[in-house]
């Protein structure tokens, strides 16, 4: 879908940055200007740092003019999700308990951020603990529906110009379907590929830092560059041999996947779902239905355990520090936060056990399969974007590569009426690399 400003992308900046006919200030005040005229109704960002970023640029308006970028993303204009830590700006983390609490330290990604000259605009909005009551931010593309969580104001500023690129975390679905919400790409990486370190947690099982952005190459670009500066020992098992540039790279065979999920779609979007993968299958791409492949439908069907099995996992993991918050803090937390927290005080060691073998045996079954799919194809979320701030969308459909563990996008190629919609693009654990690279020959065939 196309932005709503119609601004240069960062890949498009970054070439005139090198020939001098546009410089990194010009551009980020492009994106000041954007800002200000939709901030007061997207209300993407809960503080801003504009004096530093026009440092920031200036800096590496300078660097270009001498040939020595730092990295693919330097002098761009970022968000950061206010659940990760920033020295300079306050981290709320989406509750009073936070509020004006200023970390000491920058998050490790944010130091990568920093050190490969990406420009820092603010924080921008979550849920309540990326888990509990919505936020303040709206739709960009329909002021009166949900921008999706948690990730909301990093997905809404992107869609709106306002950064190129911003980092968002994802339990469940907080990366996906926001992106998916708003008409933008989103990249949930392979767990444990980006750094966590500064990050308030969720669940440890779950959680997964990752990138919004305006397309898959600004993604890419930034968790490249994350990576770079602040390696994991789960990154260095991506395939990056072909270095830090995405290239379109046509998939073999793709594993449709068909679950219980999809009862909450509407018709209008399990009709253009189908309709856009009739498409691809006419343009040359091997599709293959839960119906043609035996193996398949019984990894659908095991899938359909997933949402339940997450939850419990979940709450398990959200006794610290939920329960401390709970007890100290009972008034400053959401209901559905000290739901949550009983949830898990009632799970035993011995079915938390059970929960993480049932997951292993699932995953087992996937990589299994992986070996003769290049990719797993389902909607990226459970239709449009809601009408109303408090329901920021449903999981189901996208808990299941955040249970796995295995990386997920959403392609933004589909729109319902006035809303946009995606498609999510699973992959093998630590396959990042291609499946970005098959998700951009996705996005060709989609005409994008």
């Amino acid at each position: 879908m196309p932005s709503i400003t119609g601004m240069l992308t960062f890949q498009e900046a970054a070439a005139r940055f090198r020939d001098a006919s546009l410089t990194p200030r010009d551009y980020l005040e492009q994106a000041i200007a954007t800002l200000q005229e939709h901030e007061h109704r997207v209300r993407a960002f809960v503080c801003l740092d504009l004096e530093r970023a026009r440092q920031q640029a200036d800096a590496a308006t300078e660097r270009y003019r001498r040939q020595a970028p730092l990295s693919a993303i330097d002098g761009m204009p970022v968000g950061i999700k206010d659940i990760i830590d920033t020295a300079t700006l306050p981290t709320t983390m989406g509750s009073d308990i936070y509020r004006a609490w200023r970390p000491a330290a920058d998050a490790e990604a944010v130091e990568a951020i920093r050190l490969g000259g990406g420009i820092i605009l603010g924080k921008t909005h979550t849920t309540e603990f990326a888990i509990g009551r919505a936020t303040i931010t709206t739709n960009p593309h329909d002021a009166t529906r949900t921008p999706g969580g948690s990730s909301s104001g990093t997905a809404a500023a992107v869609a709106s110009g306002m950064i190129c690129a911003g980092l968002g975390t994802q339990t469940q679905g907080s990366i996906v379907r926001p992106a998916s919400y708003c008409g933008v790409a989103g990249y949930k990486p392979s767990w444990g590929v980006l750094p966590l370190r500064g990050v308030h947690p969720v669940s440890g099982s779950h959680d997964h830092l990752g990138v919004i952005a305006q397309d898959l190459d600004t993604a890419w670009a930034t968790a490249r560059c994350i990576t770079q500066y602040r390696p994991t020992q789960a990154s260095v098992q991506l395939d990056t041999r072909t270095g830090p540039a995405l290239e379109p790279r046509p998939a073999g065979r793709m594993a449709v996947i068909r679950t219980q999920g999809y009862a909450e779609l509407d018709a209008d979007a399990l009709q253009a779902f189908d309709a856009r993968l009739e498409d691809w299958r006419r343009r040359g791409a091997l599709l293959v239905e839960p119906g043609d492949d035996a193996q398949l439908a019984a990894l659908c069907h095991e899938l359909d355990r997933i949402p339940a099995l997450s939850l419990e996992l979940v709450t398990h993991d959200m006794r610290w520090p939920y329960w401390s918050y709970c007890q100290h803090h009972p008034q400053a937390v959401s209901q559905k936060i000290h739901d949550m927290v009983d949830a898990g005080l009632k799970i035993t060691p011995q079915r938390h056990g059970a929960v993480c073998a049932i997951r292993d045996g699932i995953l087992a079954r996937l990589e299994a399969l992986a070996a003769h799919y290049d990719a797993f194809v389902l909607p990226a979320a459970s239709g449009v974007a809601p009408v109303g701030l408090d329901n920021t969308g449903s999981r189901t459909l996208l808990v299941y590569a955040s249970f796995l563990g295995i990386p997920a996008l959403s392609l933004p190629v589909l729109q319902i009426g006035h809303m946009p919609l995606g498609v999510q693009v699973m992959g093998g654990r630590f396959s990042d690399h291609q499946l970005l690279c098959h998700g951009k020959w996705l996005m060709s065939l989609s005409g994008m």
